[in-house]
């Protein structure tokens, strides 16, 4: 059930001094990301180079606000990060649940738990040099992180050289006489595990053909897989789902109408011939295109 909020009578709630910091962080554009989630609002707020999540909704019949820094942890407390959340959501109308759920509540999945206890034991510096140190070795993580902080790039010319380089290197994997099915295998992973990073990006346009010449490569790469099916150590579904599911989600973050999703669809499938690409994956995207591919056989 929704709640009505007196906005008159929360602002008056809180400090003057509160609440002309949350206009500021407003009127500054430091709000951003708003969203309706646990019966409440969250967004991400950025105050002096430091990206909070506060969320704000009610609970046990009473407005509250949560949020990541020192004064916003403290229970009811609210600090100028969660009235900045706040009065944007009344702005635009969030609708508040009576029984509201801040993010973190509920109950937590088993195999996190240990995890979550852990980084709870742990102190600032700690935690700390672990991430930075997993930063370092995991190029993936290290991606997901600055993304998190708002320090991301978008994907540039640099970037799709470089995973130009990959896909050619994938597809040489067995133009030689040296070669085995691990190599397949490998080649596979990597294509997957590059798309992922990338895509954890901004991205721009030209990476959707990257993504389907990778798309391409694979799928001639699978049929060996395929054909040695006893031998083989990981099926071909296992690095064309991700690859496809990328180039889906891409189609989608790109904007393209349905038009043009089918075209490009139409011309993987046309030098897809192992059933790498399943039509099917896009039928929300397609709308009345999909007579466009009808004459797929998968479709």
């Amino acid at each position: 059930m929704a709640v009505r909020i007196d906005v008159s009578a929360f602002r008056s709630s809180i400090s003057a001094q509160v609440v002309v910091a949350a206009e500021r962080l407003l009127r500054d554009g430091g709000v951003g990301d708003l969203e309706a989630v646990g019966g409440g609002a969250r967004a991400v707020v950025c105050d002096g180079g430091v990206r909070f999540q506060p969320w704000v909704g009610v609970v046990d019949q009473a407005l509250i606000g949560d949020c990541d820094c020192e004064v916003g942890s403290v229970e009811d407390g609210f600090c100028a990060h969660a009235v900045a959340v706040a009065l944007s959501a009344f702005e635009v109308g969030v609708r508040f649940s009576a029984a509201g759920r801040p993010h973190g509540a509920g109950p937590v999945e088993p195999e996190r738990v240990d995890y979550l206890r852990a980084v709870q034991s742990l102190g600032p510096r700690q935690l700390t040099d672990l991430v930075v140190e997993q930063a370092v070795r995991d190029r993936l993580f290290a991606t997901l992180l600055l993304g998190k902080a708002g320090m991301l790039a978008p994907v540039d010319e640099s970037a799709l050289a470089g995973f130009q380089a990959v896909i050619r290197e994938a597809s040489n994997v067995t133009t030689g006489t040296r070669w085995e099915l691990a190599d397949v295998e490998d080649a596979g992973r990597r294509l997957a595990a590059e798309v992922e990073i990338l895509c954890a990006r901004p991205v721009m346009p030209g990476l959707l053909d990257l993504i389907e010449q990778a798309i391409v490569v694979w799928d001639e790469l699978a049929g060996h897989l395929i054909d040695s099916y006893y031998a083989r150590r990981i099926d071909p579904e296992e690095i064309s789902e991700p690859l496809v599911d990328a180039h889906r989600d891409l189609c989608e973050r790109l904007e393209l109408d349905s038009e043009e999703i089918a075209g490009h669809l139409e011309r993987l499938l046309d030098r897809c011939h192992h059933d790498t690409v399943d039509p099917a994956m896009y039928s929300e995207l397609l709308g009345e295109a999909a007579d466009a591919v009808a004459r797929y056989s998968r479709w």
